[in-house]
């Protein structure tokens, strides 16, 4: 399984129209098959910080859903409302 967590600084204000887009993204995300779990969790250390925390079944999952339309339209309007790109960790889950 692969998961990606993804810091993402808002702009000042910004903070609703990023959580508009997100729960787009995640409705469409969460239908695809591959896809295991698609979360936006909100800082509370931190006024506008965002993380997306992703797990798909396997690369081939991931990069279906790099692929989709909707990831290529949400994603540009995303980064419009940060103030930097996000920083993005990919992990492997180790199977106990």
């Amino acid at each position: 399984m692969i998961v990606l967590i993804s810091k993402n600084t808002l702009q000042e204000g910004k903070e609703q129209d990023f959580v508009q887009i997100a729960e787009k993204m995640a409705e469409e995300t969460q239908k695809e098959k591959g896809c295991c779990f698609y979360r936006l969790a909100k800082d509370v250390q931190a006024e506008n910080i965002y993380y997306f925390i992703e797990a798909y079944e396997n690369e081939a999952a991931l990069e279906v859903h790099r692929n989709s339309a909707y990831f290529q339209t949400y994603v540009p309007q995303l980064g419009g409302l940060r103030t930097k790109p996000s920083e993005l960790t990919k992990c492997e889950v180790i199977e106990f």
